[in-house]
């Protein structure tokens, strides 16, 4: 009894040791990226781990969560080894197969290669931009071209790229359509299916209901108009359209209902449900989510069939721990880590929060809104940084279509199987897209409400000292309620003095080059004294707005489109004042083209057009007494116009990998992709990286 007393915490050792094993990687990460902040907090939270269990005596739980901290490490860097590929310089040959994941981006639709053969060797998955209007390829092509291949990197600005890690895709290339030669076509037996439901969905829904069906089976949002997205984004619902607990459990309650008409044992019940979860994990591509769910919707059949209490919490760790030992680097991902803490706030907070309700309203509505509260203020943090707005009337919609959406979805399901051997069942896909066509509607005027709210990226330190907030609310920490509030206010107070710290500190800005390289695409950022950035390509807002929170910057004056243009809709996020482009991209409105000859000025930048034989070659960039060259990747280069550069004296040149080859530079900064006897940093050793300027010198930091 009086060692009963002496216990803190509820004894869940698995899912203690899954915490653990998820601090463990992330903690490792910092240590690969040598941030010193991050190492010296998480050292000191180990300590005082050691200290409690050290006093309280506990050394066998202290044993427990040591071993597992050193398995996260070695997971850590077994996951980055493993993902890792060969180096190819120059032009290779390549063999592979169209995957049915494909982006359709107009004129340059990326597929994902698997099958893949490089010289007639296997090698792991590519990805693969085709650019160009020629012979449009389908899913199951054998295809074969000749490209120079690049290697993805798993971590770029900050940001993990889950996708190239779990698609195992190593390799980026992109090459013209003309260049491609299909020579056979093959299909795996869930490529089959899944594109066999897709064309059935689009036929009887159309097409916007048609996508969205697709990813509520599925999980696969490629298709997904930009509109549609943002919609359910909105107004608090996305997580519709990723399969996780909602599937699995409307899955197994259908199941269960079929197989009681049918008077089946226990045990058939317990094996056909295995045995369709089972495909349709593998249906949804082994998504984190599903895995998660559907290992604790076996684990919940295993203990109904045993008789065995079902212990949620170290369920769900147990759940965790088998998605990290086979696939480490997904501790990392933002969709991994909402899986799994929405899970976890609905058993920590939802029965404190219910208890609460109960009071004012009836069970079954209090309980529905403690749910949905307690999974969303769980994944808060998450949500900030992967998303950019939330809904605070997301609770109430949540209330209509979740309902509703556990009557489309088996219906749903049952229709898009037996359609597929009995096309003319389309009828009951009709119904359902009529479902999906009132969800859109109610996520419209949701979304359309004043109350939609734009998240700040959350500080994982911050998060960190949240969550411990919210699980000391909970019923697995076991002290009484002086204490309680003794132990909040601590973690209250934590969390707001590293707020104070990280978002509120002042900052000595120093005139600064980002040189980066994702998704195949260069990004400069030039950041002046007086903290205003100019952004040179990017591709993509959320690698700009990446490279801004490494710098430290959020006032972008300009963005000039050289190589690559950006969307409409990723403009409209930049919200730069002004837009200029290179005459020959196809821009979007609200863009000023490039001049020759003309000086464009403005928020302590002087941006100028260099030409040579009458051909666009690069720009000239002047900030702060400090003048850049960046190179036009389209121009054609030699020795004679590379002479030219070099005589312009600049201070700092970015160039691609060709016009190094001929660049006879020896006093300028050269920053490029490729390691080149001419560059003095490159981004294929080195990783993105940040020049901190000063009068005569530079200091180079890694960022990745």
């Amino acid at each position: 009894m009086e060692q009963a007393k002496k216990k803190i915490l509820h004894n869940r050792p698995i899912f203690y040791s899954f915490l653990a094993l998820i601090l463990s990687i992330t903690a490792t990460r910092f240590i690969f990226q040598l941030n010193v902040t991050y190492l010296v907090l998480i050292s000191v939270a180990l300590l005082a781990l050691v200290g409690v269990l050290i006093y309280f005596k506990n050394f066998y739980f202290l044993l427990i969560i040591i071993s597992v901290m050193l398995l996260g490490v070695c997971l850590f860097f077994i996951g980055v080894k493993t993902f890792e590929g060969k180096e190819y310089i120059g032009t290779q040959v390549v063999e592979a197969r169209i995957s049915d994941d494909i982006v359709n981006n107009i004129g340059k639709p990326e597929y994902k290669l698997v099958d893949v053969k490089i010289n007639g060797k296997s090698e792991s998955n590519m990805y693969a931009t085709i650019y160009g209007y020629g012979e449009q390829l389908e899913v199951g092509d054998i295809i074969t071209f000749e490209s120079e291949i690049q290697n993805n990197k798993l971590f770029s600005l900050g940001s993990f790229y889950l996708s190239y890690y779990r698609d195992n895709a190593p390799y980026l290339v992109n090459v013209d359509i003309d260049d491609v030669q299909i020579i056979g076509r093959d299909f795996t037996l869930d490529e089959r299916f899944r594109v066999k439901v897709k064309e059935l969905l689009y036929e009887s829904m159309g097409v916007e209901n048609g996508v969205t069906a697709f990813a509520v089976l599925f999980g696969n949002t490629n298709d997904i108009s930009d509109e549609v997205y943002d919609t359910y984004q909105n107004s608090g619902i996305l997580h519709l359209l990723a399969v996780s607990g909602l599937n699995v459990t409307f899955l197994i309650t259908l199941l269960g209902y079929i197989l009681k008409l049918f008077k089946v044992n226990r045990w058939t019940n317990f094996l056909v449900c295995f045995f369709v979860l089972f495909i349709y994990i593998y249906l949804c591509g082994f998504a984190p989510s599903i895995v998660r769910a559907g290992i604790m919707g076996i684990i919940f059949l295993a203990c109904s069939l045993s008789g065995k209490c079902y212990d949620g919490l170290n369920v769900l760790g147990l759940a965790g721990i088998l998605t990290l030992v086979f696939s480490p680097l997904s501790a990392l991902d933002n969709g991994f880590l909402m899986s799994y803490f929405c899970v976890l706030g609905i058993f920590t907070i939802h029965p404190v929060l219910s208890r609460g309700l109960r009071k004012f309203m009836p069970k079954f509505v209090a309980d529905s809104f403690s749910i949905s509260i307690s999974s969303q203020i769980m994944i808060l943090p998450f949500m900030a940084s992967f998303y950019t707005n939330f809904n605070l009337l997301s609770f109430f919609l949540n209330l209509i279509v979740v309902p509703l959406f556990g009557i489309i979805y088996p219906i749903l399901f049952v229709a898009a199987v037996l359609c597929v051997c009995m096309p003319f069942l389309d009828f009951i896909l009709v119904l359902c897209g009529y479902g999906l066509s009132f969800v859109l509607l109610c996520a419209n005027f949701f979304a359309g409400t004043s109350l939609v709210i734009s998240l700040k990226p959350i500080n994982a330190v911050v998060s960190a000292f949240m969550f411990a907030f919210l699980f000391s609310m909970s019923q697995y920490v076991m002290v009484k309620w002086q204490n309680r509030i003794v132990i909040l206010n601590i973690f209250a107070t934590l969390m707001l003095s590293f707020v104070l710290v990280f978002d509120f500190a002042p900052i000595a800005y120093k005139p600064s080059i980002l040189y980066s390289y994702t998704y195949g695409y260069d990004m400069v950022i030039f950041t002046n004294s007086e903290n205003h950035s100019l952004v040179v390509d990017g591709a993509w807002y959320n690698n700009i707005n990446n490279g801004l929170n490494v710098i430290g910057a959020n006032d972008v004056v300009g963005h000039v489109a050289l190589n690559h243009t950006l969307s409409q809709k990723d403009m409209e996020n930049l919200n730069s004042d002004y837009y200029f482009y290179n005459q020959n991209l196809t821009v979007y409105e609200g863009c000023e083209p490039l001049y020759s000859g003309y000086e464009y000025s403005f928020g302590g930048f002087a941006v100028s057009t260099i030409e040579y034989s009458s051909e666009l070659v690069g720009l000239q960039i002047v900030f702060d007494d400090i003048s850049c060259f960046v190179i036009n990747d389209r121009c054609y280069y030699n020795l004679e116009l590379a002479t030219f550069i070099d005589a312009l004296n600049f201070d700092y040149i970015i160039m691609n990998e060709t016009a190094l080859l001929f660049a006879p530079f020896s006093e300028e900064v050269v920053l490029t992709y490729a390691n080149t006897p001419n560059s003095s940093q490159n981004y294929k050793d080195f990783g993105s990286m940040l020049l901190l300027l000063g009068e005569n010198d530079y200091n180079l930091r890694r960022v990745d």
